[in-house]
């Protein structure tokens, strides 16, 4: 390739030289035919060749001379052609320089090439570039620098870098070389001079010049060069940072920028320079800085110090000072430069204090304009400072965020914000990295502030991140990354930095004291240790200064997440380094900011500290802010200030300060604990779970919260939870504070009690004169105002709730023997000299009770570890702390006030439910004490009134509390629950009168309640062997309670229990008198629970001893209390205590019912139970007298129970059958007078009522008499009758559970006569009935009996079908009455409203009538009963048969259910005259009913509604009517909805009238039939009449043009039976009669039909068929 490319830029140069130029052709032959003569293996051999022929080049090197484009293109392409390929000669690097030279100034393709020529240039032949050719190298690069094509001058600009920087790797190359072959030069420097030669001095040389460029001076090596200052600036920027080290190693060369470059850096600093030029020298100097600071210290010094000084707004533009930022807040992204430049000049003599300087520029910077930031009393979000709409930006806050772009050309609306936000406050690229830019950037009002804020956080975490590793322990070092570096690599959380410490260990001091690092003097960095302690200590001033206004002013969330860290972080260290001062006064500063501020006075000296000069009384300022005492507390409310999260976040960094520092933290826990005490306390009145209204205005609150939801906490709580977490985890560390550090910590928590402790001189126990904690005479809120009444107990309720937490996270160190140096000592004598004090609140002295109850279950709880010894020692101490703090409570009660009595029962109820928690974590291993804790039991009880010696009299015992009972019961529960088996048997009798006290107790119903179910527990204790309970060794089946007791303390086991058992019986007896309704009833449930989980085990003889002693004992009972309350004198309560009784009455009656019905099944042929049963069936009877229908439901079901379980009925004794009779007959429910006058529900009653007759007729079976019957079915029917209904339901879908149970014993009783099944079949037809014989309305409560009367109509049917053909049965009858029973719902059709779900009520009364007539119709016909029967029968055929075809179509309130009647009407129609069409002609059966069943016809045909002058009148014939006159109609007449009915029975009536079989009962239907037949149709023709004249043109209604047309035809088809209408005068006709009739209307009608042609043929057709049969 190269070959080729010379052989052609040769053979060109050939040609275009053959005339002009000889030397230049000669030398281009030589060199072509030299290139031809050299073998082509491959390109180096070629390049090998060629650097061994310096005169190959002469020809590129003539015409590059002859500055012609056309020669010096070629010969500038050959030159760079040999150059890539390293083909040059070395020897003719000077030469072919000067012709690069030459040929800079030529057209632009040429200078591309020598440019492309250079790079490898550098690269091929650097170490020959020296001395002048290296000045020659330079002066190419130059000359193609300062072309005015921008192509040229920056790839020149590229090149001259590339020299520079080769120039200076040869440098480096020759120092590791240390050759001593050229001659050397000597150099001055600071100190005299020093000999360099070969690149180092090249490289001197350069940057000596480049230097001199730079600052508009003569170069002295670099001849004819010219160089713009920022491009100087450029290759110095290159210089230093590419090659730092090799100018460290070279002291001319530090010199050199001694001298020449920081001049000219501090002189364009001081000038007015432009932009561009200003950020390359700050670019410079920041190199400077991290590299060669040491070598430059005192110019250095100086350009800091300008630095610091261009930080004031007075000395520089806003654009040159946040250059000067950005420099900084680099500096302060290395640590260690920042540690050096402090030791280099902060910390020397006669230095200036640069980083202290620069932090009191922060200070000063931050506020100098406090409204930019938004410096307020208080960190705030930041926002618009626009006053016209907001409303945009504050939802794009809320949202997160803000609209548009953040870079770093920004809008104009950014300048008009206030407040720090990484939203507007930054730019994109920092100034400093902007090198395009010819003009400074417009930058946000804040982002100089913005940079300050990132100075100060970098500052305190590079410190941070510096120290805190050396403060590990040893044995920690393992650990150290995680926990450290977590910490300090940044979480927003800002817990990390106690990650080490959240891992808790109750090791009671197993955490060791962090390290000191001041103390490592042995280690290899520990002068950079020191350094950084002496920068805290002397920093931290400015520090806090420029912190604390920026956590005054309006920030992000980001930049106030990052502050707070550092700030967190900065305090740690300061701690950990034992600097207290620094230490307070950044925790006092983070718990002001973690308090919300309401004005100057918000926190005060006293609130952070204990100050010597702390005022005890109030000051004139304290008493104006303080309101009066009878406003103090509405002051208070409105002056409340609102904590919000970023309140949360400053402490919760400072409980995560508090776990970091807690072993060095010593008094200074004051700060941390009384700010998370203030902090509770403005939670409690503003906090979100009970935030208090102010009196801020409704946009400022808006204003607030929406502040908090940009803030990245929607909801408060959330944030409140963390402080919740990080203040937990505080006091759970605790459990690693060693001895010493954990007293401190408790000291310091109880100086927070607002409270005097008194010191009563009997106190031995517990208390020491040493406890008394300091008293303040003035309580200070967060704002400022004396705290007063709840605030200061709220207060002394938190620091004793914090003590609950300290001990609970302490027990392992609790559990100690040595009670002084764990606090077990200092904590029982602080709470007990709270609890037992009268003058303190009664809330704190109950938390404090708490507290110390807590202590001692929890070391009790914690005792498995223990050595028996150890926890029989702890016991001991926790018992006699529980007994020293009742005994002390009583000690003082005469002291005491109401209140204070009140406070005094309750820390005593507290103490009883700290034994229940002893009982539940040793009762099972508690072998003595029993009678002590039965006595501590009922110590709640007055002397006079505890549990005696086992009294047989119903207990009336007092107590002095609610509380107090409820709190002892708790451990007789658990006693009776679980530790039964560990009482000694001699305490069992005394546990059973105290269980029927605390049953008897009138204070808590629910502890009586649930006392007596223990009576169950104790039952199944005694009888847990599951023997037979026999009681023979009683001398009678009557004991009394002196012999139970004596034979319960017997020594026989066995006995003993069993006389326990039955007088814990006997305990329940006497509780069912109690008074209470509740009592009773819970007593009486658990006593039948006992004796049914004892059926099994007890025998005949135990049997008759129960019920004798028990049993019958409280139905007696129960009958004198009953009859006590009702003749008591006191009306209000009379009805009350009745009605309870009652109600004891029917549990009673139940469960004994229930016990019973399991004695019959166990004991069955046992006559002891028989009697039992009379005896009992006889106290039911008492029961039922009450005449209460609850009672009453009671004894039925438990009679009906227990006649279920009598399997074989003839087993059963008369007499005994009898009384269940008596019991029954006389006991209706509906004949109750509670029935008759409050109209009380009577559903339960009646339908318990019937089962018991359902069983009694089971037992009568077919022996079962007329006159039972008769009684029974009588009371049925009142039961229907008397039935109040159900409330909220309507029986009209449904029947009643009465209703069905009425049908369903109607159904059980036994047929065995004629009788019974007549009187059976009336009954059901008047619950058929029972529906209509009242007026119906839903909208009254009360009952409808519709679905009782369907139901009963199903039954009807099928007791007339089954018993038709009985022996006995007078058949008419009973259809008859049933017929006329079923026609009531038919005829009512549509009329009858509320039917219920389908079928209708009349349907299902058709379908009934229907059946019952095909199947009795044949037996009837076949009868010879008496005429009035048949009258009665025939009578109500026609009624039924009218009921069907009839309807009032306008009472239909659905007209899509009329098509479907209508067709269900037509079928039943035809079963109708199928069935009686034959038979109504008979001679017995008189005309008037066959009139009846005719003229039902006529009207139910009539299609259109005639005229009422056409039908006759009373009195007048029935076609008188068709003789009048009147005017006609034209309206028209609306069909009826039945017309197919209609013209069904049209032709009804024209069959009946028709010729048959000449039969006698036809013709008399007929001779019925016909008139009606001639009056239907001519009401048609009459009124066509009438009507067709008014219409003019107007045709006649379709449906009426219809029906005369239908009409006209079938009288035409007619061939009436000739008997069936008498001849007309004069006329002979034999069955065209009808028509004779009805000639004059026909001749009328065709008068009229004129216009209508198809009328008038019809009626000319009629008028044919007269003439026809009168032979015409």
């Amino acid at each position: 390739m190269t070959a080729q490319l010379l052989t052609s830029e040769l053979s060109t140069l050939l040609q275009e030289s053959k005339r002009k130029n000889p030397d230049l052709r000669a030398a281009a032959e030589k060199s072509l035919n030299d290139l031809k003569s050299l073998p082509r293996t491959s390109e180096a051999q070629i390049a090998g060749d060629l650097k061994s022929r310096p005169g190959f080049v002469k020809p590129f090197l003539l015409a590059c001379g002859i500055r012609n484009p056309k020669f010096a293109g070629s010969g500038v392409v050959g030159l760079q052609r040999l150059v890539v390929s390293n083909a040059l000669p070395k020897e003719t690097l000077r030469e072919v320089l000067e012709a690069f030279r030459e040929c800079s100034t030529l057209a632009l393709d040429i200078q591309l090439k020598v440019l492309q020529a250079m790079p490898s240039l550098l690269q091929n032949y650097a170490t020959s570039l020296t001395g002048k050719l290296l000045v020659n190298a330079f002066q190419v690069s130059f000359l193609l620098y300062s072309s005015k094509t921008a192509v040229v001058s920056n790839t020149a600009a590229a090149a001259l870098q590339q020299l520079v920087n080769s120039t200076f790797e040869k440098a480096a190359l020759d120092d590791n070389s240390h050759s001593n072959d050229e001659s050397a030069v000597e150099v001055p420097i600071r100190d005299g001079t020093v000999s360099i030669y070969g690149a180092a001095l090249d490289a001197h040389q350069v940057l000596a010049d480049i230097c001199l460029l730079t600052d508009g001076q003569k170069p002295e090596f670099l001849l004819t060069a010219s160089l713009a200052q920022n491009f100087g600036l450029e290759l110095i920027e290159s210089i230093l940072a590419n090659h730092a080290d090799t100018v460290m190693a070279h002291p001319e060369q530090i010199q050199v920028l001694r001298q020449r470059l920081l001049p000219l850096v501090i002189k364009i600093l001081s000038e007015r320079a432009s932009f561009p030029t200003t950020v390359r020298t700050m670019r410079l100097l920041q190199l400077i800085l991290n590299r060669l600071l040491f070598a430059l210290a005192e110019e250095c010094e100086m350009a800091l110090s300008l630095l610091n000084h261009m930080l004031d707004a007075e000395a520089a533009i806003s654009w040159k000072r946040a250059l000067c930022l950005e420099v900084f807040r680099n500096i302060h992204s290395e640590p260690l430069l920042v540690r050096s430049i402090y030791a280099n000049y902060d910390q020397a003599d006669e230095k200036r204090n640069i980083v202290r300087d620069h932090l009191g520029s922060l200070v000063r910077l931050a506020s100098e304009k406090p409204a930019i930031i938004g410096l307020g009393q208080q960190s705030s979000i930041p926002s618009s400072v626009k006053s016209d709409d907001t409303s945009g930006e504050q939802a794009a806050v809320q949202a997160g965020g803000l609209v548009g772009s953040i870079g770093g050309s920004v809008t104009m609306t950014d300048n008009n914000r206030s407040g720090i936000s990484i939203h507007w406050s930054m730019i994109r690229t920092p100034c400093i990295e902007q090198l395009d830019k010819s003009e400074p950037p417009i930058l946000p009002a804040t982002y100089i502030y913005s940079l300050a804020l990132v100075c100060i956080t970098r500052f305190s975490e590079g410190l941070a991140r510096f120290l805190l590793p050396f403060t590990v322990p040893a044995e920690s070092k393992s650990k150290r990354k995680q926990s450290i570096h977590k910490d300090l690599d940044g979480q927003d959380n800002i817990d990390a930095s106690v990650g080490n410490v959240l891992q808790r260990r109750q090791s009671f001091g197993g955490r060791r004291l962090p390290v000191n690092p001041l103390n490592l003097r042995e280690h290899v960095l520990y002068s950079q240790i020191v350094t950084s302690g002496h920068m805290v200590d002397h920093c931290w001033p400015a520090l806090l200064a420029a912190s604390s206004t920026y956590l005054n002013a309006s920030l992000d969330s980001d930049n106030y997440h990052a502050l707070i860290r550092s700030f967190q972080k900065f305090t740690q260290i300061a701690g950990l380094l034992d600097l207290a001062t620094p230490r307070d006064a950044f925790l006092t500063t983070l718990g002001k900011q973690a308090i919300p501020a309401m004005n100057s006075n918000t926190i005060t000296s006293h609130t952070y500290g204990r100050d010597p000069g702390l005022r005890d009384e109030p000051t004139d300022s304290d008493r104006e802010a303080s309101p009066t005492p009878s406003l103090r507390g509405q002051a208070a409310d409105l002056a409340m200030p609102i904590i919000n999260t970023r309140h949360l976040l400053c402490l919760r960094a400072l409980l995560n300060l508090g776990i970091a520092l807690g072993p060095v933290l010593k008094e200074s826990w004051t700060i941390i604990l009384e700010t998370l005490l203030q902090a509770d306390l403005i939670l409690s009145f503003s906090g979100p779970a009970g935030r208090k209204q102010t009196k801020r205005s409704t946009s400022q609150a808006e204003s607030d919260a929406a502040a908090e939801r940009a803030d990245g906490a929607e909801d408060i709580g959330l944030e409140v939870t963390a402080v919740e977490t990080a203040a937990a985890r505080l006091f759970e560390s605790t459990a690693d504070l060693p001895s010493g550090a954990f007293l401190e910590f408790v000291k310091c928590l109880c100086l927070l009690l607002h409270v005097d402790i008194p010191m009563p001189g009997s106190r031995d126990g517990l208390l020491s004169p040493k406890a008394a904690v300091k008293k303040h005479q003035k309580v200070r809120s967060v704002s400022g105002v004396p705290l007063e009444g709840a605030t200061i107990s709220q207060s002394n309720g938190f620091v004793v709730d914090k003590l609950d937490d300290v001990i609970q996270n302490n027990i392992k160190r609790m559990l100690r023997p040595e009670t002084s140096d764990t606090g077990w000592t200092y904590l029982l004598e602080v709470l007990a000299g709270v609890l037992s004090s009268n003058t303190v609140q009664s809330d704190v002295r109950i938390r404090a009770a708490s507290a110390l109850n807590n202590l001692a279950v929890s070391v009790v709880a914690s005792e498995e570890t223990l050595s028996p010894k150890e926890r029989d020692a702890v016991r001991d101490r926790s018992l006699n702390a529980l007994q020293n703090q009742v005994s002390a409570l009583y000690e003082f009660a005469s002291q005491g006030t109401t209140s204070s009595r009140s406070c005094e029962i309750e820390i005593h109820r507290m103490a009883l439910e700290t034994l229940k928690s002893l009982l539940e974590n040793c009762g099972d291993s508690l072998d003595t004490g029993w009678k002590s804790v039965l006595a501590m039991i009922n110590s709640i009880f007055e002397e006079s009134t505890s549990p005696g010696l086992h009294k047989d009299k119903v207990p009336a015992p007092r107590s002095n509390s609610p509380q107090l009972v409820r709190s002892a019961f708790g451990s007789l529960q658990l006693i009776c629950s679980d530790f039964l088996a560990f009482i000694p048997s001699s305490h069992l009798l005394s546990l059973l009168d105290t269980l029927c006290y605390y049953c008897a107790q009138n204070l808590d119903l629910n502890i009586s309640l649930t006392t007596a179910t223990l009576f169950r527990n104790a039952s199944d204790f005694l009888q847990n062997s599951g023997e037979n309970i026999n009681f023979d060794f009683l001398e009678s089946y009557y004991p009394s309670n002196e012999d139970l007791i004596r034979w319960a303390l017997a020594e026989d086991v066995k006995k003993s229990s069993l006389a326990m058992w039955l007088y814990l019986l006997r305990r329940l007896m006497l509780l069912s008198m109690d008074r209470r309704l509740e009592v009773r009833h819970s007593v009486l449930h658990t006593l039948f629970r006992i004796f049914d989980a004892s059926t099994d085990q007890l025998t005949p003889s135990a049997l008759q001893i129960c019920f004798n002693t028990v049993l019958v004992k409280i139905l007696e009972a129960n009958e004198i209390q009953y009859h006590k309350s009702k003749d008591s004198e006191v009306s209000d309560t009379k009805a009350d205590a009745t009605q309870g009784w009652n109600e004891t009455a029917i549990i009673e009656i139940e469960g004994v019912a229930n016990l019973f019905s399991q004695w019959l099944e166990t004991y069955k042929g046992d006559r002891r139970v028989a009697a039992m049963c009379e005896q009992l069936f006889d106290r039911y009877n008492v029961f039922l007298k009450r005449h209460v229908l609850s009672i009453s439901n009671s004894v039925f079901i438990g009679v009906t129970k227990i006649l279920a379980e009598v399997e074989d009925p003839e087993k059963i004794n008369e007499s005994l059958l009898n009384q269940v009779w008596r019991l029954w007959k006389d006991a209706n429910p509906a004949c109750h007078a509670e029935t008759l006058k409050r109209r009380a529900s009577n559903q339960d009653a009646l339908t318990s009522y019937l089962h018991f007759l359902r069983e009694l007729l089971r037992l009568f079976a077919q022996g079962l008499l007329f006159g039972h019957a008769q009684k029974i079915l009588k009371e049925l029917h009142i039961c229907v009758v008397e039935s109040t209904a159900t409330a909220y339901s309507v029986d009209v879908d449904r029947m009643t559970p009465v209703q069905g149970k009425v049908l369903e014993a109607m159904q059980s009783i036994p047929s065995n006569s004629s009788e019974i099944i007549t009187e059976l079949v009336r009954s059901i037809n008047r619950l058929v009935m029972l529906a209509y014989e009242r007026p119906c309305d839903l909208s009254v409560t009360k009952q409808t009996y519709i679905a009782l009367s369907k139901a009963a109509m199903d039954l009807l049917q099928s007791c007339v079908v089954n018993h038709i053909r009985t022996p006995g049965i007078d058949v008419t009858e009973i259809v008859s009455e049933a017929m006329n029973a079923l026609a009531i719902p038919i005829q009512l059709k549509y009329k009858w409203k509320p039917e219920g779900k389908g079928p209708s009520p009349w349907a299902k009364a058709t379908t009934a009538v229907l059946s019952i007539l095909e199947s009795c119709m044949p037996v009837i016909q076949a009868s010879h009963d008496a005429r009035e029967k048949n009258l009665e029968f025939w009578n109500g055929i026609v009624r039924v048969s009218d009921g069907i075809v009839a309807a009032d179509c306008d009472a239909c309130t659905n007209e899509s259910e009329i098509l479907k009647d209508e067709k269900f009407d037509m079928d039943s129609f035809l079963r109708v005259r199928k069935l009686v069409v034959p038979t109504l002609g008979t001679s017995w059966i008189p005309d008037t009913i066959r009139r009846k069943f005719a003229d039902s016809i006529f009207r139910n045909s009539v299609i259109h509604d005639p005229n009422p002058d056409d039908l006759a009148r009373p009195g007048q014939e029935l076609l008188e009517g068709l003789r009048s006159t009147h005017i006609g109609r034209v309206n028209d007449l609306l069909p009826s909805p039945r017309s197919k009915m209609c013209y069904s029975l049209l032709d009804e009536l024209f069959d009946l009238v028709a010729v048959y079989d000449g039969s006698v009962e036809r013709v008399r239907l007929a001779q019925a039939a016909a008139p009606y037949l001639i009056l239907r149709a001519g009401l048609t023709l009459k009124a066509y009449i009438m009507d067709q004249p008014l219409r003019g043109r107007m045709p006649q209604p379709w449906s009426q043009k219809r029906e005369m047309l239908y009409i006209l035809r079938k009288l035409i088809e007619l061939d009436s039976e000739p008997k069936a209408i008498p001849a007309a005068p004069g006329i002979t006709s034999e069955h065209k009669k009808h028509l004779h009739r009805l000639y004059p209307l026909v001749v009328k009608a065709l008068k009229a039909a004129w216009r209508d042609e198809e009328m008038a043929t019809a009626l000319q057709e009629v008028l044919d068929a007269v003439g026809d049969d009168f032979g015409v």
